[in-house]
């Protein structure tokens, strides 16, 4: 009888040391993304002057064209580069933009498998469109600024996916001269990673949008785009 109970004490013992380590092993705090995903797709960019914008027509620029764009995000840092051309008066013009942010995000609620999250945003961009006339008229302005939002991640086995949206408030620059002004962004993002896919470590599918103005010390530079359209990427 003792030899019995000794035997059914010891195996509950290792029973529960089993589930104890189960549970150790097993994260249960929520962990930020740590995959590098490379990814390509595609903005319907609507650029043009806002109504406090004094360029006359000759020189004002406007255009609504498909834009491809590359780009590139490691854990919490994302680039990403878009180009296109346009016509303007019957002449072939440049257009292009290019954005990084850097993020910190904080929980709001939540776990492992689903949480809602704060972000915070470092963010930075240039941004170009060419002009008729002399270089000066073309826009050239760079930006930085902060910005955060709300986002809401679910993990599983299978799927990693997210939506979140985001304000920011940026400081910005004219590219061939002294002047300064605001910029202000709207950026909401969708995505969902499918990690049993064979490719990588899973193929990735997106759609972005973004709403930006400048408001300008020189009001001809007063701009408005609107950018949105999918991606698709592969995780490594």
């Amino acid at each position: 009888m003792r030899c019995r109970r000794a035997v059914l004490i010891a195996g509950a013992a290792v029973c529960v040391a089993a589930s104890v380590r189960a549970q150790y092993m097993e994260p249960r705090e929520y962990e930020s993304a740590d995959l590098r995903v490379a990814s390509a797709g595609v903005f319907w960019r609507d650029f043009s002057p806002r109504g406090s914008n004094t360029a006359p027509d000759s020189v004002a620029i406007r255009y609504n064209r498909l834009m491809p764009f590359i780009g590139f995000r490691q854990g919490l840092f994302d680039v990403s580069f878009g180009y296109t051309t346009y016509s303007q008066r019957g002449v072939s013009r440049a257009a292009l933009f290019l954005g990084t942010t850097v993020s910190q995000e904080l929980v709001l609620t939540g776990s492992r498998s689903g949480a809602l999250l704060l972000p915070l945003l470092l963010s930075a961009d240039f941004t170009k469109a060419e002009a008729g006339g002399p270089e000066r008229e073309s826009f050239n302005i760079a930006s930085v600024g902060l910005g955060t939002g709300l986002k809401y991640r679910v993990v599983s086995r299978a799927v990693d996916a997210s939506i979140s949206a985001a304000g920011i408030a940026h400081y910005a620059i004219e590219g061939l001269s002294t002047g300064t002004g605001f910029s202000g962004v709207v950026a909401l993002d969708a995505s969902a990673l499918f990690r049993t896919i064979g490719i990588g470590e899973g193929l990735a599918l997106g759609y972005r949008f973004r709403l930006q103005t400048w408001s300008m010390s020189n009001p001809k530079f007063d701009y408005r785009a609107v950018s949105h359209g999918p991606y698709l990427g592969v995780a490594f």
